[in-house]
């Protein structure tokens, strides 16, 4: 025993080398002088005994916080506090509160037994409120062996609680023989704490060395790193978010591996998610300290990707010692540490980064540069005319034209300071103006600040839409990273202003009060008619909009910035009564492979077949009716060369845009396409009086049949009269088709439907080829519905003839018979013989 301590001494003061009052390293430790035993030993011998009065040849001890460890061991002091514990330090209770009240200090040594293994010692150390435990182990001694991937036959272990149980899953260290400089440095951070050390095999002797610190979760001079400007994910074992708006000030946002700069955990996956709440912000990151095992680049490296999932983009990986300077633009940044196996000598720790968020200058679309400004009240740069808005013109006024840029962004940080700023959107004559604001921050008290946004041109006589009084804060995703719903404006006509007015006195430029967002022209006569209260649903119309143009997938332009998860948009095209449209899908990219979803095209249409998942899960391109009846869908294993696809539809049709997770930096599949608005009265609603008539289909086929061009047609015809009649209905064509690619349903007509249709009578098939049916007695009012999607246009011909009965019920004044006459009575005796007759038959 009096060896080992002997080694330990000589060992510390080779490690150390340090003067007196000089800091042992990693923690807030002090040795009182040069010359001393060890921690709280001045010397073995040379003053009086604490057992006897009389004798002077008992250790001396540290004045500060060094008490004698009494007649067990006369040579030797110890912590104040832990003195009971001199001759066997095991199993026992470390209290910051006791100690520091015994001894003044909140660090102190562990000197753990000499054991023959197997053998088991606990130490539970309990820190004070707002302290956390740091281990520094420096001596091991046959304590368990490395096996490659894990310690067996013993190992040394700090585990959070009360329990004093080995966790296999958490730092364990190990070693027959190990000197470690600079120590193993462990920590907990979540209150008490264990140190486990455990002999699992036959040993001569096991033992190790070690200090313990309770030091302040807020100090900056413990070894400990502490995390700022982040939060901590709840029901996560190690994963922080990191804000933006959170993190303004220089170095106020640090972030590190698990247990920095101590040996951080084995076998961990930890996220560290970086969120922006501007397109103009860029995210410098910085690392500090690096140091992970090194060949061992497969298990214990950072990997940085552009988004919030290990789907997105990956940037960049780093793994050993490899320290870099990195600069990224949001909105989501995903820092993901591994680790591996815990690999001897234990002598790396993890890293440590600082984030600094800073803004870009204004931009719109990449082939543009900054916005232009107004030469003079009311004229732009390129000579189009503009509102007046104010006589003087402050640094911050700016203009965006919409026949310089389609879309951009716009934050009021980027220019000079002034009391009023004025945003001025002016599109081409046939633009909207679509607008969201991402973040503003207003501070004054009092609605003295506001944001204000007018339809219009922003004049004294005019209210502005909408008014955003001060104090008021917005961000664009809220304090769990998830994006908020947008804040848009639509304009009226082509033109929109924003106005931000501010008191004159300013603040500090970390609370300055400004606001961002992003803006889009949008061309209705192009890009059809933007729906109210919408982000990407328009309306195409056969008798506005252009007869033929090209559609596109949504969600490239600044203003899609802010979304993340599910994104659906709609295209909507209204052919008139008498018009037809055609929609051609020419060209699909970056659809993905989902293997739950592939495509499969037929005399049908194509259609969307799913495994386990729910379409809307998926990727995909679905072409529906007004009634939400699908009739094309494109989804997964698309193969290229089953493009073009192309319906002609005689009724509303909408192509529907759905990307199951979208976000900035993975923007879902591309697709594009082509419409056409067709002159023609094939099909249609149409109100037919006569009583008797033919309809003849008319031949729409075109030349050069594509493999997956289909007709979709929903015809009505009604049937009306105001006559009682027995009415007959015939269906003949030559297409021997199933029922399944188009087909004649005859419904009954009720007023009180939204649609007229009510109880279906009979359905025709082409397969029938010529079938003829009679309706009931005094069904005046029918629905005839031809509904087709097929590949081949359907031909046919459906007549129909009334049979109308009129019987004279009217009785007419009769004259007297003459006498003799028995003509006279023969009208009277042919109505008694029918009523007789009528009479046995009804019996």
């Amino acid at each position: 025993m009096g060896a080992f301590w002997g080694l330990f001494a000589l060992l510390f003061f080779l490690q150390l080398a340090v003067p007196s009052w000089s800091q042992v390293a990693w923690t807030p430790i002090f040795v009182d002088s040069s010359s001393q035993v060890d921690l709280w030993t001045q010397g073995a011998q040379g003053c009086r005994c604490s057992f006897d009065a009389s004798r002077e040849d008992c250790a001396c001890c540290v004045r500060d916080g060094g008490c004698p460890c009494g007649r067990s061991a006369p040579n030797r002091c110890s912590q104040c506090g832990l003195e009971q514990h001199c001759g066997n330090m095991c199993n026992i209770t470390i209290d910051s509160r006791y100690l520091t009240a015994r001894s003044g200090k909140s660090f102190g040594q562990i000197k753990s037994p000499s054991i023959e293994g197997p053998g088991f010692c606990w130490y539970l150390l309990q820190p004070d409120t707002g302290q956390r435990v740091e281990i520094q182990v420096y001596r091991l001694v046959s304590v368990g062996r490395f096996n490659g991937t894990s310690c067996e036959g013993g190992f040394l272990q700090l585990v959070d609680g009360l329990e004093p149980t080995p966790r296999p899953t958490g730092s364990q260290i190990c070693g027959s023989n190990e000197r470690y400089a600079p120590p193993v440095v462990l920590f907990a951070d979540r209150g008490s704490a264990n140190l486990l050390f455990q002999v699992g095999e036959p040993t001569l002797r096991s033992q190790f060395l070690a200090f313990f610190s309770f030091t302040p979760s807020n100090s900056i001079q413990g070894a400990g790193f502490q995390p700022r400007g982040g939060r901590r994910i709840e029901h996560t074992e190690c994963d922080w978010l990191y804000q933006d708006f959170l993190c303004r000030d220089s170095g106020s946002c640090v972030m590190a591996s698990p247990g920095y700069p101590g040996l951080y955990p084995p076998n961990r996956l930890c996220k560290y998610h970086i969120t922006t709440s501007s397109i103009q912000t860029q995210v410098h990151i910085s690392f500090t300290a690096l140091l992970l095992p090194h060949n061992h680049c497969a298990t214990d490296y950072i990997a940085i990707y552009q988004g919030s999932t290990p789907s997105s983009p990956l940037l960049t990986t780093l793994c050993s010692n490899r320290r870099a300077q990195l600069q990224y633009t949001g909105p989501k940044l995903l820092l993901e540490f591994s680790s591996g196996p815990p690999v001897p000598p234990y002598d790396y720790n993890g890293f440590l980064v600082t984030l600094e968020f800073t803004e870009k200058s204004w931009s719109t679309e990449p082939s543009v540069g900054l916005p232009m400004r107004m030469t003079e009240p009311g004229v732009m740069m390129d000579g189009t005319s503009a509102p007046r808005l104010v006589t003087s013109r402050p640094e911050c006024d700016v203009v965006f034209s919409g026949n310089e840029t389609r879309s951009g962004h716009f934050d009021t940080r980027g220019a000079s300071w002034s009391p009023s700023c004025s945003i001025l959107f002016i599109g081409r004559p046939t633009d909207v103006v679509h607008v969201s604001l991402f973040n503003y921050r207003l501070r004054a008290p009092s609605c003295q600040s506001v944001v204000e946004v007018y339809d219009g041109p922003a004049e004294d006589n005019v209210k502005p839409r909408r008014r955003l009084c001060s104090p008021i804060i917005k961000h664009a995703q809220d304090p769990s990273g998830r994006f908020l719903d947008q804040q848009t404006f639509v304009s009226s006509d082509n033109l929109m202003t924003l106005v931000l007015r501010r008191p004159s006195h300013s603040f500090s430029s970390n609370e300055k009060e400004f606001m961002d967002g992003a803006f889009l022209f949008h061309d209705e006569q192009v890009d059809g008619t933007l729906r109210p209260d919408t982000l990407c649903d328009v309306d195409y119309y056969g008798l506005s909009s252009p007869r033929e143009g090209r559609i596109s997938n949504p969600g490239t332009q600044q203003l899609f910035w802010n979304i993340e998860g599910a994104l659906r948009c709609s295209q909507r095209f209204i052919p008139a009564a008498n018009q037809s449209v055609t929609i051609t899908v020419t060209s699909l990219a970056r659809l993905t492979s989902d293997p739950h979803c592939h495509t499969m095209c037929g005399d049908g249409g194509c259609h969307c077949v799913t495994k386990l998942l729910p379409l809307s899960q998926m990727d995909h391109l679905l072409i529906m009716t007004d009634h939400g009846e699908t009739v094309s869908c494109l989804c997964g294993g698309f193969q290229q060369e089953w493009l073009p696809v192309s319906l002609r539809s005689w009724s509303p049709l909408r192509i529907i845009y759905t990307v199951a997770h979208y976000s900035w930096t993975m923007k879902g599949f591309a697709f594009s396409a082509q419409y056409n608005f067709i002159t023609d009265a094939v099909c249609g609603y149409l109100r037919i009086l006569e009583p008797s008539g033919e309809i003849i289909s008319r031949n729409v086929s075109t030349s050069g049949i594509k493999l997956n061009h289909h007709y979709h047609q929903d015809c009505t015809w009604l049937l009306d009269s105001k006559t009682e009649r027995q009415l007959n209905v015939q269906l003949s064509t030559s297409q021997n088709r199933p029922c399944t690619a188009w087909n004649v349903s005859v419904y009954r007509y009720d007023e009180n439907s939204s649609d007229g249709f009510g109880e279906l009578l009979h359905t025709f098939c082409p397969r029938d080829r010529i079938k003829e049916v009679s309706l009931p007695w005094k069904l005046d009012t029918v629905l005839l519905r031809l509904r087709a999607m097929t590949r081949t246009a359907p031909e046919y011909v459906i007549r129909w003839h009334s049979q109308i009965v009129r019987a004279n019920t009217r009785v007419s004044p009769t004259l007297a018979p003459r006498a003799g006459s028995s003509l006279t009575a023969l009208p009277w005796m042919g109505a008694v013989v029918l009523l007789i007759c009528s009479t046995l038959m009804s019996t």
